[in-house]
């Protein structure tokens, strides 16, 4: 009966995160693309050979869910929401299930609803990359798990466990090191100082060397049976920015949780029930605060930390594997945001996540040592008022319309107009492939400096151009600085189109004869 009504309960929070996601955010090619690549790997195969990616290439961590839907149900748009729907509540329930501290009863309810409200009911900024694919909220739930297992001290299979989860984040994504590896290898560290004893965090330190030795193993391997190429890196910020970009992870990591909106957008929700996610903020900041002065007077004064909880699980070992992961995503925002701008505050989404933990294990501790029923009955009236709020928000934004597609309509008009296959600037190009369910095929090209268009050797897989020609070629106009593939471009490299056709936002060319790229090879 408990499990039947746990997998009732976990439905509905997908269904919730679903429609949140459907609202909060369409669709595009970046979720677009890691579908193909999951079609891909679905389709036996699993190194991705011939694809170009980045250092985040998402192989072995969202690719993996994404290889399930498409083999379930076929390439859908829906799976554009879908998948992160259900990686975000895995995450959630991962969270509650730490956040509950081992304890049982009000206490421990207490501290799982915390997560719950923060993140299954998350601000319309929070949503735009909480409930988006894929922005490493994947590669969080993975280190979470990787948590889990370690902190199950002295249990041989746990910590082979987190070492293969580490080690699927780290050929995956290279920020499973930054908030996943190095915290654990830290931590162990940590717990060394505070027991005064060299092997106290030995277990720690030793699955974070194995994952990366691992995964090096598993990269080279792969190469020698043929897989993606690393084609380019994430842009690193200047050492003035980074500066900047300090403050900056306090600004927008506030408005993540509802302390302002400008840059974000308020997503329909009244500015009063907004207003009450400081409440939120507050018990994030709480969380890991109290958990980085345990962790430093713990260092200092050689204390291992609040004893035991009652499942017989030393908390600290969790609080500090939480709160260096919570820095190590800070530390990722500061170095990977070249320019101040909001989208770039998807790097401290891991941040939020781990934070809400924090806040929920430090709530399940303060229930726990009130002794007065009066006041958990005070603070169990307070707490249903402020979910009730965060409850109310999510409705504003569930009774709004959903974000618009116009790729959507792109697809239907290209369909109509018995065009199949085509080649298209990035934004322009694979989001159409799914929204079509590859009725339409749209391969992502870009113009080099010389004003020539090429295949964009960034998340394609070089079979998509090699000995194929194309009817037609769409651009946005609006996103036409972004890889520089307009009319122009388009002109110098295949001569003047014999039409030039306007459609929802796009411009659709296409010439009285089939056009070709040189052949990118593997």
């Amino acid at each position: 009966m408990a499990a039947a009504a746990g997998v009732c309960g976990f439905a509905a929070l997908v269904v919730l995160l679903y429609a949140l996601s459907v609202h909060a955010v369409p669709g595009n090619s970046d979720g677009a693309t890691v579908v193909l690549e999951g079609q891909s790997f679905g389709a036996g195969d699993v190194t991705l050979h011939h694809w170009f990616l980045s250092l985040d290439s998402f192989w072995g961590v969202d690719v993996l869910f994404y290889a399930v839907a498409v083999l379930l149900v076929g390439i859908r748009p829906e799976l554009l929401n879908l998948v992160p729907a259900v990686i975000a509540a895995l995450a959630i329930v991962v969270g509650a299930a730490m956040a509950r501290d081992g304890r049982r009863g009000v206490a421990g309810l207490a501290g799982a609803t915390t997560v719950v409200a923060l993140v299954a009911l998350p601000t319309h900024a929070l949503a735009g990359f909480w409930l988006q694919g894929p922005l490493h909220i994947a590669t969080a739930l993975w280190c979470l798990l990787a948590f889990a297992a370690l902190v199950r001290t002295g249990s041989r299979g746990a910590w082979v466990v987190a070492v293969v989860v580490f080690t699927a984040g780290n050929i995956g994504d290279l920020q499973t090191l930054a908030f996943g590896v190095v915290p654990a290898a830290l931590a162990g560290v940590v717990a060394a100082a505070r027991r005064r004893e060299l092997r106290a965090g030995a277990a720690f330190v030793a699955a974070a060397g194995a994952s990366v030795v691992l995964a090096l193993v598993v990269r080279e391997t792969a190469k020698l049976v043929g897989t993606f190429v690393v084609n380019k890196s994430n842009p690193i910020a200047s050492h003035h920015q980074m500066l900047a970009n300090l403050g900056l992870a306090a600004s927008y990591g506030a408005k993540l949780l509802g302390f302002g909106s400008s840059g974000f957008g308020t997503g329909s929700v009244p500015g009063t029930l907004l207003g009450v996610h400081v409440v939120g903020l507050a018990l994030v900041v709480a969380g890991v605060l109290v958990a980085s002065v345990d962790l430093v007077r713990g260092v200092l004064a050689g204390l291992p930390g609040r004893g035991r909880a009652p499942d017989g699980s030393e908390p600290w070992r969790l609080d500090d594997l939480l709160v260096l992961a919570f820095f190590g995503s800070v530390a990722v925002f500061v170095i990977l945001t070249p320019v101040a701008s909001p989208p770039y505050a998807r790097y401290l989404t891991p941040a939020v996540a781990f934070g809400a933990i924090l806040a929920g294990r430090l709530v399940a501790r303060l229930v726990a040592r009130v002794a007065r029923r009066r006041l958990v009955a005070l603070a169990a009236s307070a707490g249903a008022a402020v979910l009730a709020c965060f409850a109310a928000g999510a409705g504003f934004t569930l009774a709004g319309p959903s974000t618009p597609q116009p790729a959507r309509a792109l697809g239907t008009w290209l369909a109509s107009h018995d065009l199949h296959s085509g080649i298209g600037g990035y934004w322009s190009a694979s989001i159409v492939t799914v929204e079509t369910r590859g009725a339409v095929r749209v391969r992502p090209v870009t113009a080099l400096p010389g004003g020539r268009v090429v295949a964009y050797t960034r998340n394609s897989e070089s079979t998509w151009f090699d000995g194929h020609s194309f009817d037609f070629l769409v651009f946005n106009p609006a996103l036409a600085h972004l890889d520089h593939v307009d009319l122009r471009t388009a002109t110098a490299t295949f001569g003047r189109p014999t039409s030039v056709t306007p459609v929802n936002g796009y411009f659709v060319l296409s010439w009285n004869h089939p056009i070709t790229l040189p052949d990118v090879g593997s």
